[in-house]
């Protein structure tokens, strides 16, 4: 194989997963990161896209390094084009959005976890004996820990200093529940983008919802 042959694997290759992962996979992501920012209530993980992505990552950062390397041992011949320059270029800056996505969808996760943890934690257990998704095993791993710290940080400060039975962060006594639970009478923003029309029932009214169409409900 001739060095015009190893370019011509490293553009093929590049050019193909560029055109055919990235942008499906980059689209959906950007979806699923807008439904969870647009959501007041944490939605379930999506476990499989998330996969798909961390892995589509890591193979572009080990192409990235395959490739330096190559560049680095040829471009005193002269063998590096400025088109292959630019293809790792390409290459680097989609790594770096995507990674951008990915950490915006656990930072926006982890606040909610953060501000509904007990919330959560009971939702969480009560899936774990049906088979629900809702959280993912490093988030259940995550929401426990934070919860340990933060009880053991509020009995430290003051909870040792009150009643037994003040102490409970769970407790639903005397008609005012202690768990802070997401709002979910909040407005929210809709955009349809279904082909054909949805019709949306209401409490008392219907709403016909078209596509590229943008409602506050």
């Amino acid at each position: 194989m001739d060095i015009d042959d190893i370019l011509r694997e490293f553009e093929e290759s590049s050019t193909n997963e560029l055109q055919a992962s990235t942008s499906n996979i980059c689209q959906e992501l950007i979806t699923v990161v807008t439904n969870e920012r647009m959501a007041p209530e944490l939605l379930p993980y999506k476990a499989s896209l998330m996969n798909s992505i961390l892995t589509h990552i890591s193979n572009q950062q080990q192409y990235l390094l395959d490739s330096h390397e190559y560049g680095e041992m040829n471009s005193a011949n002269g063998v590096i084009s400025s088109d292959f320059k630019l293809q790792l270029m390409i290459v680097e800056t989609d790594v770096e959005r995507l990674s951008y996505i990915v950490r915006l969808y656990l930072r926006t996760r982890l606040s909610k976890i953060n501000k509904f943890t007990i919330f959560y934690i009971n939702k969480s257990n009560r899936e774990d004996d049906g088979g629900g998704d809702l959280l993912s095993a490093e988030e259940k791993e995550y929401i426990h820990q934070y919860y340990s710290l933060l009880t053991s940080l509020y009995n430290n400060c003051f909870l040792k200093k009150l009643p037994q039975i003040l102490t409970f962060l769970d407790d639903s006594s005397g008609g005012q529940n202690m768990v802070v639970a997401p709002d979910l009478d909040q407005f929210v923003f809709v955009k349809c983008t279904s082909e054909a029309s949805i019709l949306l029932h209401l409490e008392d009214d219907e709403l016909e919802l078209v596509k590229n169409g943008v409602y506050v409900i």
